[in-house]
């Protein structure tokens, strides 16, 4: 009898070790430590709850390309109207024009509403992205990763972003920032020396 009550509570036991270094493992895969920018390296990355993971069924589009691709007509700029479009998923590099800013965002969760994303991001942020050829737009910031942003990155810092395009305007796309992670060497090195000439 007593060696099946040991059994049982070395079995138990073996569970929750196993349970723990799990739990352990997830934990410094997907939560940022209290590192410096460098020395997060290429790998690490913050992405909101809206996406899981990093560039899933997202487009990769070159900024410049993508601003000029998603202009309004002049009679919509002078009406100040926007073009509400179905969100879509695109990632690109750019650098950090701007310090994350309050702003009051309701019109994102009003517009990926209409269209069944789910679930909603919470935005309460918006900040500004300079292209590769110097073009800067704003851009909200989904609360998670405005929040990174803030404890890791300064401006002028050169990442990869992965946003949801919401609606056009006079100043062209309009995007809700949802991923953020560091862009490689050759990336920073061209948007750098773009930023000197």
């Amino acid at each position: 009898m007593y060696k099946k009550i040991l059994i049982a509570l070395l079995a138990l036991l073996l569970v929750f070790s196993a349970s723990a270094y799990v739990w352990q493992t997830f934990n410094n895969t997907f939560e940022p430590q209290n590192t410096t920018q460098a020395e997060h390296g290429t790998d690490n990355l913050s992405v909101s709850k809206v996406d899981l993971s990093w560039q899933q069924d997202s487009k990769a589009v070159d900024l410049d390309q993508y601003i000029a691709s998603n202009q309004v007509s002049q009679n919509i700029i002078d009406k100040k109207q926007r073009v509400m479009l179905e969100p879509e998923l695109i990632n690109f590099y750019g650098v950090l024009q701007a310090p994350i800013a309050n702003s009051n965002a309701s019109l994102v969760t009003d517009a990926l509403a209409v269209w069944g994303v789910s679930p909603l991001p919470e935005v309460a942020f918006s900040t500004y992205i300079r292209s590769p050829e110097g073009k800067v737009i704003a851009v909200y910031v989904e609360n998670t990763i405005a929040d990174h942003i803030t404890k890791y990155y300064q401006p002028e810092a050169v990442l990869a972003f992965q946003a949801y395009r919401l609606y056009n305007y006079a100043n062209g796309p309009r995007l809700l920032l949802v991923g953020i992670k560091p862009s490689n060497d050759v990336i920073t090195a061209t948007l750098t020396n773009n930023k000197k000439q």
